[in-house]
């Protein structure tokens, strides 16, 4: 049987989705890919099965034009799918929610400062990157997501323009990812030493003799290897990554 005509039934039984996802790939196109996912099963069905590949397209296959061609097919057919006569506003705001959640992890995905094994975004990898982020944003004001989402999405649209050199960008998406959160929540000031971390670096990119933006990421660095909460563990290489990555002469 030619990969392109898998039944459904073959793949929900397939020990791993995402292989079967990958032949059809490189058999077919991506069209083909495409079809399979969405031959059957009510629209949000679909939209989940959608959902669930990206990651693990990301993760177990490392297969970034995938996740980009899988990653933009899904969140069309979320969007288009939630604007159906038929549809109710309850089905309708779930599949602009996981249009949301798509649209993050493929800009998340081909964002280059992970460093992750196997994945190395091209320009045009970088643009529907950003575009992704940039809907994710809009989405998360649109659903009234709650400020930690918010401040994701701000964060990704600057990482994005990071990326891009747009500093000034950067800047302003880092500072409103840092404005959004609640001070007093525990998770929100966690979420700070990335947000204010992450604003450093921009300010940094955009002039290399700030010596305040130097002292601030300075003391971010140092109050996060003080701390041994699993946030801080994770932060640390971030922040470290970011500066080399980016700021001239680190």
């Amino acid at each position: 049987m030619a990969a392109g005509c898998l039944s459904r039934a073959a793949l929900a039984e397939s020990a791993d989705v995402v292989s079967e996802i990958q032949t059809i790939l490189q058999a077919s196109d991506s069209f083909a890919a495409i079809e399979h996912i969405q031959r059957d099963g009510t629209p949000l069905e679909i939209a989940g099965r959608y959902q669930s590949f990206i990651p693990d397209l990301y993760w177990k296959a490392h297969d970034l034009p995938a996740i980009i061609a899988i990653g933009r097919a899904g969140i069309i057919y979320c969007l288009g799918q939630s604007l159906a006569v038929d549809i109710s506003a309850e089905s309708a705001e779930k599949l602009r929610s996981i249009a949301k959640g798509i649209a993050y992890n493929v800009g998340s995905f081909s964002w280059p400062g992970w460093e992750e094994p196997g994945i190395a975004p091209t320009v045009a990898d970088l643009i529907v990157g950003m575009d992704c982020a940039r809907l994710n944003l809009r989405l998360a004001i649109e659903l009234k997501k709650p400020p930690v989402a918010l401040s994701k999405a701000h964060w990704l649209v600057g990482a994005h323009a990071l990326t891009s050199e747009n500093f000034e960008l950067a800047e302003r998406e880092f500072r409103l990812a840092r404005d959004v959160l609640p001070a007093i929540d525990e998770a929100s000031k966690n979420l700070q030493w990335l947000n204010q971390g992450f604003l450093a670096v921009a300010q940094m990119c955009s002039n290399p003799a700030d010596a305040a933006a130097t002292a601030r990421f300075e003391q971010i660095i140092a109050e996060l290897r003080a701390d041994n909460g699993d946030d801080a563990k994770v932060y640390l290489p971030q922040l470290m990554s970011a500066r080399r990555l980016f700021v001239p002469g680190k």
